[in-house]
């Protein structure tokens, strides 16, 4: 009988499937379990019993930061962030014998900050003979100790400096030096500085390199208007070597006009600044003195070499300020202005307006007024506060320079609105809402001789930040340059009246201080806290495990024939 094959179509039949194969498997020759074959004959738990990998490699050493700018010793200071990668590889640096093995993998094991330990688990590799590789991890403890950085120790040490930069104004307030600090804390211009101390008429800043005192001073000539002086003294000389120690002494001199100062410029200086009046108040200091006519609101900037070509004093300081109420206000048309220029530029938001004025002392005794034109006819309404010069009254200098004035100066000249502040009682200061931060600085000799004079010093340093902190109010440009911090904002009483609360947000006019330009204050109650609260650990440059919860160390065997074990 034929048997006929069922028909294919043209496809040949599928091949049988091949049986699969399996690996054999041998004994341990140690511990008899069933073992995939391997060159030394062994399972992973026999081998580990064995040989260990880790033998000869430290895990307990000890890691030196200094206390004070919070460096770690390399050797050779470096800041690190905590579980940086920066600070790992300092960590691994450290490690004694792990040339004798291949460092796979290393991360972090999460630690208090306060115990004073950073934990580092690493995955190393060896072979252990007959082509077998052992893995294993392991975990390495450093103890951080406290040591001195020479930096920082000598920043305690006297004469240890290499170079001073000595800030000079010869004026009798420290107006100017209160603005100078928060210019350097926003720019962190200090941080190369080992000491600064303070004196009466200025401050000193020390450094331990020429170059770092030669980049502070740039940036004082960019930010106020300067004149730099400079010189170096010998402390010691090696003739063998030819190695010769200086100290250098970098003497900068502020302009002594200051912010609000009336001063009144040199004739053919007023003639090439677009032939502005010669009687102008100095409303901004930056690298120029930027000035303003107050009865036109024409502006010009005089540069540092302008100002050392002529160099002017001021008329009258901000001490002479009177405060005086404003009882109304009448803008002025162009073609009324007096004397309005045809060259120069004006104050873009500025309104030249006619106010009359009151004392603010004679109010309730007499009905003397007085009437003036200011440029701050654009935020002075109807009871406000301003402080102006009483030029009718005040002592002025005779000579050539104001004799072709005489006559023509105005009875009071207006400079700056004050606004209404919560003053606590008795206390005289205002209870804002914002506050500035201050460098960390040592009192110098200010030469003082006891203390009732040191007392007064102090009363009149008070004074000065108090005034600082009132023109820091009134110029919104001046606040731009430097960082304030929220203060106390807590609910007022008057936010609950819904009328009230909108009439105090329909009155405030664009200088007044808004809650947008404030900052978040930074608190200290974390040493590791970040801005928003969260503690600031660094960027891990591996895994972090919790406490106590890192896994045991373990082997693996890993084999070059059959890598998956």
């Amino acid at each position: 009988m034929e048997v006929v094959a069922p028909p294919t179509d043209g496809l040949a039949a599928p091949p049988p499937p091949e049986p699969e194969k399996q690996m054999p498997t041998i004994l341990c020759c140690m511990c008899s379990l069933p073992i995939p074959p391997n060159p030394t004959s062994m399972c992973v738990l026999c081998i580990r019993t064995q040989v260990d990998i880790t033998e000869g490699i430290a895990t307990n050493l000890t890691m030196h930061q200094c206390r004070g700018c919070q460096r770690y010793l390399r050797p050779g200071w470096v800041e690190c962030k905590l579980e940086s990668r920066e600070l790992m590889a300092v960590c691994l640096r450290k490690i004694s014998g792990l040339k004798k093995v291949k460092l796979v993998d290393a991360s972090w094991i999460w630690t208090e900050p306060h115990s004073r330990r950073l934990k580092v688990k690493l995955t190393v590799q060896k072979e252990v003979g007959n082509g077998a590789v052992l893995q294993q991890a392991m975990v390495v403890t450093f103890v951080v100790r406290n040591q001195q950085c020479d930096t920082c120790a000598a920043a305690f040490t006297d004469n240890t400096w290499t170079a001073v930069v000595q800030v000079r104004q010869r004026v009798d307030h420290k107006r100017t030096f209160f603005y100078l600090e928060q210019l350097i804390l926003k720019h962190n211009a200090h941080s190369q500085c080992t000491n600064i101390q303070t004196f009466k008429d200025g401050m000193d800043f020390y450094f331990t390199e020429k170059s770092h005192s030669a980049r502070f001073v740039d940036f004082l000539e960019g930010v106020v208007p300067t004149k730099v002086k400079h010189s170096k003294k010998l402390v010691s000389a090696d003739n063998h070597s030819n190695i010769f120690n200086f100290h250098y002494t970098y003497l900068v001199t502020l302009v002594p006009v200051c912010k609000d100062d009336l001063v009144l410029l040199p004739k053919r200086l007023a003639e090439s600044l677009g032939n502005i009046s010669r009687l102008a108040v100095a409303q901004r200091i930056t690298s120029a003195v930027q000035f303003v006519d107050p009865l036109t609101a024409q502006t010009a900037d005089v540069t540092e070499e302008k100002y050392w070509r002529y160099e002017f004093p001021s008329l009258l300081s901000s001490t002479r300020l009177v405060p005086y109420v404003v009882l109304g206000t009448e803008p002025l048309p162009e073609k009324a202005r007096p004397s309005a220029p045809r060259r120069g530029h004006r104050i873009r938001k500025a309104r030249v307006a006619e106010v009359e004025l009151a004392r603010e002392c004679d109010l309730g005794r007499n009905d003397d007024r007085v009437t003036a034109v200011s440029h701050l006819g654009h935020i002075l309404r109807a009871g406000d506060t301003v402080l102006a010069y009483d030029v009718s009254s005040a002592n002025l200098p005779e000579g050539e320079a104001t004799g072709d004035l005489k006559g023509r100066l105005p009875d009071v000249v207006l400079v700056r609105k004050v606004y209404p502040r919560h003053d606590r009682e008795g206390g005289g200061k205002a209870d804002r809402h914002w506050k500035l931060g201050e460098l960390e600085k040592d009192g110098g000799d200010g030469g003082g001789g006891g203390g009732v004079s040191e007392k007064r010093d102090e009363a009149a340093a008070e004074k000065d930040y108090e005034r600082f902190l009132q023109q820091l109010e009134s110029d919104k440009d001046m606040r731009r340059q430097v960082n304030l911090y929220k203060q106390g904002l807590a609910a007022k009483p008057a936010a609950a009246d819904g009328d009230g609360a909108m009439e105090d947000v329909e009155e405030m006019d664009e200088e007044e201080v808004r809650l947008d330009e404030l900052l978040d204050a930074m608190t200290l109650d974390n040493a590791n806290a970040g801005p928003d609260g969260e503690e600031d650990l660094g960027a891990a440059s591996a895994s972090i495990f919790e406490a106590g919860a890192a896994p045991a160390p373990n082997a693996e065997l890993l084999l070059d024939d059959d890598p998956e074990l």
